[in-house]
């Protein structure tokens, strides 16, 4: 679709955005709301001062436009003085999240070690030098070590310049760096804007870290690309206090904000935690984005539900649909509209990839011959519709020939727009085949039906069985049903024995081996036979914090098969005697 906002201007770059917002008025904050309560701010003519100034101690270190660095500090208000220093000089940062240590295995250390490879080793910034010890190789610095004395030379910036590079989470355990223009990056905010209808002097509230892309782009240079107020939250923050989240939306009248499943999730157990009544007013709010992670329509519902007393209206509920390819978001359900979530049936999904709707309470067994059985039986899929493309989006969705899908039929989710990134860092042989004629593949699958988008899991999550194939978050939905298991919690996947040469579906669930175990893994395995005709080989116990996720909480159910099949669960299967 072309642009046609004409607040958008091709000829912007990210630093021309932030001079124009610190030009706009200093009643404009990026606010921070602490653990404790309290509440520090910094203008955008302040934030512009301060990384104008860090901008010049890069440069005295030698770095030149176009070179590399890596921001992996504590704090959102260090994070963000150091990304606009880069911007303004030219070099292309990456934000990872800061390793809390750098003894024993560790992840934000593992996906930090090879990041730093495939960027060729650029500076590291940490809020505080490790002991040198502990990180051999790596080009640690941080802000007080540099010499900012001097003027910040004149860089000339086009909007085709790479501006910022996002690693993927990795569906292999190898990131992938995602090359974002500021071409890419505006067309995006621009369209967002248009999406969120935002007006000056409006709120966006933020808990997501700003080392992903829904945090940073989102709820940081979205605001800042429409001159309006921003207040972030430290991730670790919420985590431990999902109510601070909730005590910013009210005091700050929050227009707009974001949480995908697991922190939505999160808040419930904090709202049944309570023993009184806060005095919340949610009434502000217009638009909570719920995407990042496949959308659970229970959890969903439940935090619409809990929060009405608050005056939380159920058409703020907006689910979304976004990846970093695309530099953010893809699709929104429309503002303030009642959200969509329409019942279809699970066995022609699963089977023939057909979207179609049946009552929600319809339970009927159904086959070709009229027949009874669990294995055909028509179940019923609750999914959560993602509204429709943003302004600068198309998108088509193929079949494994490329071949366009009528409405209704599942297949391959391919977006075009200016927005959608360049291709990835030093792997041409991947981008070449990410397009398809300038269709990016984006390897989620889903399909359009009533006007709306549906999207269904991920291609590298789909469980093989019987000739049938199962989405792995649909198989964890079903299992949260059993007192006992909850979202985040368990995970399921598919491999092969290659014993046997069958196909094995394996539960992993966080808990000790044991009589309960036993008798949850029976729970389990009748529960899929009797709802899905699907049979549960293996039930896996592993420690909660075994569980792998991603920065937006997205299982990475890759790790765990990893782990099984190099044999590191042995003493904790549990076997269905019999």
């Amino acid at each position: 679709m072309p642009i046609i906002s004409s607040y958008y201007q091709p000829e912007l770059t990210l630093p021309a955005i932030l001079r124009r917002a610190a030009a706009a008025t200093d009643s404009l904050v990026i606010g921070f709301m602490h653990e404790n309560g309290k509440e520090t701010t910094l203008s955008y003519s302040e934030l512009l001062n301060e990384a104008s100034h860090l901008a010049i101690g890069l440069v005295n270190e030698g770095l030149q436009p176009g070179d590399k660095i890596i921001i992996a500090t504590a704090t959102n208000r260090e994070t963000l003085i150091l990304l606009w220093a880069a911007f303004l000089c030219g070099v292309v940062p990456t934000v990872l999240q800061p390793p809390p240590t750098f003894a024993g295995y560790n992840p934000p250390v593992v996906k930090l070690m090879k990041v730093v490879e495939q960027l060729d080793h650029p500076p590291v910034f940490m809020s505080e030098m490790p002991a040198a010890e502990d990180v051999p190789g790596l080009n640690i610095q941080t802000i007080d070590r540099l010499n900012c004395n001097g003027v910040l030379p004149t860089v000339k910036i086009h909007p085709s310049d790479v501006a910022f590079i996002q690693f993927s989470s990795g569906s292999t355990g190898d990131p992938k760096g995602i090359m974002l223009t500021h071409f890419n990056i505006l067309v995006n905010l621009d369209a967002i804007r248009i999406g969120l209808n935002f007006h000056p002097q409006e709120t966006t509230g933020n808990w997501m870290p700003l080392f992903h892309d829904m945090g940073l782009i989102g709820y940081h240079l979205t605001p800042l690309y429409c001159a309006i107020n921003q207040w972030h939250i430290e991730t670790i923050d919420f985590i431990k206090n999902p109510g601070l989240w909730l005590e910013l939306l009210t005091k700050k009248r929050v227009k707009i904000t974001g949480c995908p499943n697991f922190g939505l999730a999160l808040t419930l157990r904090h709202l049944k935690r309570l023993k009184t009544k806060p005095a919340w007013d949610f009434s502000a709010l217009e638009g909570l984005l719920n995407g990042a992670e496949p959308i659970s329509v229970q959890i969903m519902n439940d935090f619409v539900e809990d929060l009405k007393p608050y005056n939380f209206r159920p058409e703020a509920m907006m689910p979304v649909y976004g990846l970093a390819e695309a530099s953010l978001a893809a699709t929104f359900t429309p503002l303030m509209t009642p959200y969509v979530v329409t019942a279809f049936d699970a066995l022609s999904l699963d089977r023939d990839g057909r979207a179609i709707e049946v009552a929600e309470d319809d339970n009927t067994a159904t086959n070709t011959n009229g027949n009874e059985s669990a294995e055909n039986r028509k179940n019923v899929r609750l999914i959560a519709g993602v509204g429709v493309p943003l302004n600068d989006i198309e998108i088509r969705i193929i079949d494994h020939n490329n071949n366009p899908v009528q409405e209704g039929q599942a297949g391959i989710i391919c977006l075009k727009g200016g927005s959608i990134t360049k291709g990835y860092y030093n792997r041409e042989a991947e981008s070449r085949q990410s397009f398809t004629n300038g269709w990016f593949n984006t390897g989620d699958i889903g399909f359009f039906y009533n006007g709306n988008y549906y999207i269904s899991g991920r291609h590298k999550d789909i469980i093989f069985k019987n000739g049938r194939h199962y989405f792995a978050n649909d198989l964890e939905e079903l299992a949260c049903t059993i007192e006992g298991i909850s979202y985040g919690k368990v995970c399921f996947a598919g491999t092969t024995n290659h014993a046997s040469d069958k196909e094995e579906v394996i539960a992993f669930l966080a808990g000790s081996p044991g009589e309960k175990a036993q008798q949850t893994f029976s729970e389990l395995r009748n529960l899929l036979r009797s709802t899905l005709g699907i049979t549960l080989d293996k039930l896996i116990m592993v420690r909660s914090n075994e569980i792998p996720k991603t920065s937006s909480g997205k299982l990475q159910r890759y790790k765990l098969i990893q782990r099984y099949l190099a044999g590191e669960f042995e003493s904790s299967v549990v076997v269905f005697p019999g």
